[in-house]
């Protein structure tokens, strides 16, 4: 049935007969699909912390060693722009400090950017406007402070330009772009204050302007925010201070009343997790980290569907993962790649891929 996605869908890559693994351990990296059906991998931190220098590129099936981008980088962002380049935005790097840099890939290479972003940030958002500019904002600078600055890249001149500041400083929060070109912001964590957020609010490429619109039901950082096929946005799990745990909740944003309405309950709570769109509207949850009882990581996946407005079971991973990749590939599947392993008070990092295939 459509709506079945147990054991059957999920197609492993580690299984003997089709074997996957990345070229090197990662977590807190990116994974983005090109337009000619390739997967980019880009950055992150491996085994013991390590930066990882270096990208992996190819079929989703077969990824490979590709080009070396010019920083060693972990909790950047990775846009894929309307002309198919891939900008690669700030983050973490060495030696262990926060990026204003940026570099784009073209399909062969990456060029760096001598423009950079009005301040150091990691853990920020970036999402891609309409009109094909990107909207660079909030983030962390490593041991200092959240960021309320926001910046503008403008592809036609590679170059990045303040914008509108936000309301609350945050980082660690969730960002998408609404149906009617608005770009939506919500929750997140600020330093030095050590307090996660309610507050949203969003952002008008018109004006360059942040407006507060109502807050969520719930405090949480470390979530995931998409938009459905019906216009509404969905907001999953994540980690509440207030709560002293991560969240199971789930709300749902409705941008034609702007109210939030609590959505179903996740099976496990969970932070640090991703939250894919399906080809046929449904929202596919996957992995996590939940700190309830001893600290561990899920191998669990759930779907949420818009028309039942219901959570289910999906089935599960073949390995447990959080801070991991989630990658919506063209013909339907999701790639989901790397992240740590947090099992019997132990970290680890994994290479493994696995395609789970609707």
């Amino acid at each position: 049935m459509r709506r079945a996605l147990c054991a059957a869908l999920i197609v492993c890559l580690c299984a003997p007969a089709a074997r996957a693994e990345l070229d090197a351990p990662r977590y807190a990296h990116t994974a983005t699909a090109l337009t000619d059906g390739r997967v980019l991998v880009v950055g992150g931190l491996g085994p013991g912390d390590g930066f990882v220098l270096g990208s992996e590129l190819g079929p989703p099936e077969a990824l490979a060693p590709g080009p070396r981008n010019h920083r060693a980088r972990a909790f950047h962002t990775a846009t894929r722009l309307t002309d198919g380049t891939v900008l690669i935005a700030g983050g973490f790097i060495l030696p262990y400090s926060t990026s204003r840099t940026a570099e784009l890939f073209d399909g062969e290479r990456f060029v760096f950017l001598w423009s950079r972003m009005s301040a150091p940030r990691e853990l920020h958002s970036a999402t891609l406007l309409a009109d094909g500019r990107v909207l660079i904002v909030g983030g962390f600078v490593g041991g200092m402070t959240s960021l309320t600055s926001c910046d503008l890249y403008d592809p036609a001149t590679r170059t990045f330009a303040p914008t509108g500041g936000l309301v609350s400083s945050r980082f660690g929060h969730a960002a998408c772009r609404l149906a009617d070109g608005r770009v939506l912001v919500s929750g997140g964590s600020q330093f030095p204050d050590e307090g996660t957020l309610r507050h949203a609010e969003v952002f008008d490429p018109q004006t360059e302007r942040w407006a507060p619109v109502a807050p969520m039901h719930e405090e949480r950082s470390r979530h995931t925010m998409m938009l459905l096929t019906d216009g509404r946005v969905l907001v999953t799990g994540g980690n509440s201070i207030a709560a002293g745990t991560q969240l199971a909740s789930t709300e749902i944003y409705d941008p034609v009343t702007s109210r939030w309405m609590p959505g179903p309950e996740m099976a496990e709570p969970r932070m640090d997790h991703t939250a894919t769109l399906l080809a046929d509207g449904r929202a596919l949850i996957a992995g996590g980290f939940n700190g309830v009882g001893e600290p561990h990581t899920l191998d669990s996946c759930e779907v949420f569907d818009p028309a039942t407005g219901t959570i289910a079971a999906a089935g599960r991973l073949p390995i447990a993962v959080h801070e991991h990749a989630a990658t919506a590939l063209p013909g339907g599947g999701v790639l989901v790649s790397g992240g740590m392993i947090v099992a019997g008070g132990r970290r680890s990092v994994t290479r493994e891929t696995v395609i789970l295939a609707p």
